[in-house]
């Protein structure tokens, strides 16, 4: 029988190989683990490619089905991350006119990254926020001055478009597909399949945190992915218990021994997580960054980031920022140029 639920990546010019196979992967370990789980033949999960033969065709042709029993018909189709360059206005406008259908036809569209470019051509976010990679968040607030870019918020979900911005966002927007289309129980192994040893290894949401993912307690998972797309920010104990459909007194024992913190301490790991990205890769004044992230004044944020960090946040940005030279950079972090060239890949600045 023909899987259940579809999911198309839109393989466009310039496009980014490293998300497009690693959502496939991601998408097909997801699809193995369900299809353990139930009684029936059907593939839960079915993934395609789409890709036009021009750059002007109205139409693009399937390249690639993880299951070719019927014709395919993905429900969701996600826009990836170009490699180097952003997505060149003329040369999407075959793509764009197909997604634009697609979404009228009842499709939900989903942006990571420098693909937020793309989505904006279709017009249909107009007046919406929009998050982005924040090294093309400038340019893509120039070219649509119509959207509103946010790069506070890692993860904008309007219900019939989401979009994603950050280092390695793909995987975020996967894990979330899965838990949405697949459940809990499916998301929690994929991610303890792809994401190697906890304790070293695991992707983080953002830079310098790397959270527990693989400890398999769906319900801690929930209010983890409620307090990450909230970049911790107004995220009180009663809502994270409730998103996680736990008595408060369950959910505080179970969250601790599943990431070894308390959900006050998590969720301000977040956000000095958030904090450093908004200084490592933006020129976001320090009050803003404060206000965005809740801090009372700069004064509390800077005290509370230099407990984190060690730093202050005008001396982190000056030592890992865009602009930073300094030999103390361990390799992490290039010179401005070489990052303008990095959009979301299993490549790190080095």
């Amino acid at each position: 029988m023909p899987a259940t639920n579809e999911i198309g990546i839109v393989v466009y010019p310039g496009v980014q190989a490293a998300p497009v196979h690693g959502l496939t992967d991601l998408f097909g370990i997801a699809a193995s683990i369900a299809l353990d789980q139930q009684r029936d033949d059907r593939c839960p999960l079915r993934v395609t490619h789409w890709q036009p033969a021009h750059s002007r065709d109205a139409k693009l042709s399937c390249v690639y089905d993880s299951d070719r029993r019927g014709s395919p018909q993905p429900r969701i189709l996600i826009i990836p991350p170009t490699m180097v360059d952003l997505p060149d206005p003329s040369v999407p406008a075959g793509v764009v006119s197909w997604l634009r259908s697609h979404h009228a036809g009842g499709a939900k569209l989903v942006s990571v990254c420098s693909g937020a470019f793309i989505l904006a051509e279709t017009g249909l976010v107009a007046g919406r926020s929009v998050s982005t990679h924040r090294i093309c968040a400038e340019a893509l607030a120039k070219r649509f001055p119509e959207i509103h870019v946010d790069t506070r918020r890692r993860i904008i979900d309007h219900g019939d478009i989401i979009t994603a911005g950050g280092f390695m966002a793909w995987v975020d927007i996967g894990l979330l597909l899965v838990d949405r289309i697949l459940g809990s129980a499916v998301r929690a192994e994929t991610a303890g399949f792809i994401l190697s040893e906890p304790a070293t290894s695991e992707a983080g949401y953002f830079a310098g945190f790397a959270p527990r993912q693989a400890h398999g307690d769906t319900a801690v998972l929930k209010a983890q992915e409620w307090a990450h797309i909230r970049d911790g920010r107004n995220v009180s104990l009663a809502s994270m218990a409730a998103a996680a459909g736990l008595e408060r007194r369950t959910f505080l024992r179970r969250f601790a021994n599943a990431t070894g913190m308390t959900p006050i301490e998590y969720c301000r790991a977040i956000r000095i997580a958030r904090a450093r990205e908004l200084l490592e890769f933006g020129n976001t004044p320090q009050k803003e960054i404060a206000q965005s992230l809740r801090y009372k004044d700069v004064a509390s944020f800077a005290r509370v980031f230099r407990k984190a960090t060690g730093l202050a946040p005008g001396a982190y940005r000056n030592r890992f920022g865009l602009n930073a030279v300094s030999p103390d950079d361990y390799g992490r972090k290039s010179a401005s140029s070489s990052k303008l060239r990095i959009f979301e890949a299993g490549i790190q600045p080095g």
